[in-house]
């Protein structure tokens, strides 16, 4: 009953915060107007867009470099947790510069906004999906003593959750279960943000709240039915 509770509770952050922007979007008719900004956002996005990617790539470099040369004045220990730390670090920097190129780029192509917009945003896209892809294949070169799963893979996720040792798995599982927790309640914010939207604006927004709906429906089945029968 606790585990339970909590779990309710734990949407009711969102649902204040739903409605809290909600009906702060109802009265700021200012948001109507946002597509005359959109060259403004556009180049802003693609800035940190591009940022994001280029610390990606670089410590992408810096990684491979140190787990090559083992940790030079670091003992193992200290060498294994800047690594962990580097590898989590450029893996969050690569996708969000990925996340924001494509919104750019999707952005560039619906509001037809300069040209070199959409270049850019789409070299930064292949950029961090290119580096993304290869970022796996670092696990090699940072635990060559281990049987890893190679990274082109179909099933590479599975295995090396299988690979890592009980403490990984846990510190994976524990993260993995925090992430399905957060977009649950984030994607249900943002239901709630588009029908207010939507309300405020006149701008339909009823395919993409159909979209979210079904997402969220999907994830919280696909979840639910992965783990009844496993207990």
């Amino acid at each position: 009953m606790d585990k339970k509770k909590k779990s309710f509770l734990s949407f009711v952050p969102y649902f204040l915060g739903g409605l809290i922007v909600g009906m702060f979007i109802l009265n700021f008719e200012a948001l109507s107007g946002i597509g005359t900004f959109t060259t403004e956002l556009s180049i802003t996005g693609l800035a940190a867009a591009a940022i994001f990617t280029a610390l990606g790539i670089s410590g992408f470099f810096q990684l491979k470099s140190h787990a090559s040369k083992r940790g030079g004045d670091m003992d193992e220990d200290e060498s294994e947790q800047y690594m962990y730390r580097k590898y989590a670090d450029n893996s969050l920097c690569i996708q969000t510069g990925l996340v924001l190129s494509l919104l750019v780029t999707g952005v560039a192509i619906i509001q037809q906004t300069d040209a070199w917009i959409f270049t850019a945003s789409g070299i930064t896209m292949i950029a961090a999906l290119l580096f993304l892809f290869l970022l796996p294949t670092l696990l090699h070169v940072m635990y060559p003593e281990r049987d890893l799963p190679s990274s082109s893979d179909s099933d590479f996720a599975d295995k090396l959750l299988h690979a890592s040792d009980e403490g990984e798995r846990h510190v994976m599982l524990e993260g993995l279960y925090k992430t399905f927790n957060t977009i649950n309640g984030a994607l249900f914010l943002g239901l709630i943000i588009l029908m207010m939207y939507s309300i405020s604006t006149g701008d339909n927004q009823i395919f993409g709240m159909i979209v979210i709906a079904a997402v969220l429906i999907t994830a919280n089945v696909r979840y639910v039915t992965s783990i009844r029968d496993k207990v």
